[in-house]
């Protein structure tokens, strides 16, 4: 585990490295559009309406989804509470649906259902503390792999259950603006999983932070590979200003590397302000263009030995000009992030 010094980083890295940068991503003139290409933007809400939905556990504190099933077997999705039964959920999942918990200590719930098949499946799951969750979801993939999304109450969805449910299931952001380097091993690496959590502000800012895996396992060694995709959009005239992501892992964890190299590319400038030998990741990523004031996405990654277990941090700000000055927008994630990545 990371010492109590090193934990500092995290809240260090999320307010001098914004502040540091936001002088360069500061823009005159006028508001920003909307941009609707983005993926949060999206009107996921229907996404359910021709799903077959299993409702387990405390029912009368889920929503109504449009259709339901009477039985797992018939259904195409479950949504449960926490207080549900594990057996109806295991088996959903080995066949192949998505489960999601809608109510209750749901990230405590979505670990258990995971620990439940850990030896089948690799995923990994980045809880977030001391902010609102309502809605995680498991969604089973290829490769016998998991992709779990845990979605943050900020207070902009319509339905904080349903519309986040909808979203894991069709929801896409834009390519990554910025480049990522290439590497003649990469299809010596095996897809496991992705942890991605996500937001929406009343306001209409969104962001999102997935992380996907892969592995190389070798005769004596495995190598991991961890990318993260910063995604943020603005809405109501509050322009992206920064968005930033961070992993603090333990001081023993070698980083192998840590990319990309700073550069800017189709209207994003991206900085890498990682400390390999603090076993810390960090990039940034801010806007060098009005396009990119409405929607960027930024990506990075590291390359590690060994297992992944860290703190994890993203934190995103939008910014809106007045006469008499300027407004701000502020959201983060802070938690802990773990995966399973098979024997």
């Amino acid at each position: 585990m990371p010492s109590t010094s090193r934990r500092r980083f995290l809240a260090a890295a999320g307010t001098t490295g914004i502040a540091a940068l936001a002088g360069c991503s500061a823009f005159d003139g006028g508001l920003p559009d909307v941009n609707t290409g983005s993926g949060l933007h999206a009107d996921t809400s229907r996404a359910l309406d021709d799903e077959a939905v299993y409702l387990a556990g405390d029912t009368g504190d889920l929503p109504e989804p449009p259709k339901t099933a009477p039985a797992v077997a018939g259904a195409d999705i479950v949504l449960a509470t926490a207080s549900a039964d594990r057996g109806d959920l295991v088996r959903a999942l080995r066949a192949g649906k998505p489960v999601a918990f809608g109510a209750g200590d749901v990230q405590a719930a979505l670990r258990s259902l995971l620990e439940a098949v850990g030896g089948e499946y690799t995923f990994g799951v980045e809880a977030v503390r001391a902010r609102p969750v309502e809605t995680v979801v498991a969604v089973p993939g290829g490769n016998d792999s998991v992709e779990t999304y845990t979605f943050v109450d900020d207070g902009g969805w319509p339905d904080p259950v349903l519309d986040p449910l909808g979203w894991a299931l069709v929801g896409r952001v834009p390519e990554c603006q910025t480049g990522m380097p290439e590497s003649p091993a990469d299809d010596q690496y095996e897809y496991a999983g992705a942890a991605h959590v996500v937001g929406r502000l009343g306001s209409g800012d969104t962001r999102r932070g997935p992380w996907p895996a892969s592995v190389n396992d070798q005769e004596s060694e495995r190598f991991v590979r961890l990318r993260t995709t910063l995604h943020a959009a603005a809405n109501d005239g509050y322009a992206v200003e920064v968005a930033a992501r961070e992993a603090d892992f333990p001081d023993d964890q070698r980083l192998a590397s840590v990319y990309p190299n700073p550069h800017t590319r189709d209207g994003v400038q991206v900085a890498n302000v990682s400390d390999t030998t603090r076993s810390t990741f960090a990039v940034e990523a801010t806007p060098a263009s009005d396009r990119a004031r409405s929607a960027l996405t930024a990506c990075g990654g590291l390359l590690t030995e060994g297992g992944l277990a860290y703190d994890h941090r993203s934190s995103f700000q939008w910014k809106r000009d007045r006469l008499l000055g300027s407004d701000r927008h502020y959201a983060s994630a802070t938690g802990r992030g773990e995966w399973r990545l098979g024997a």
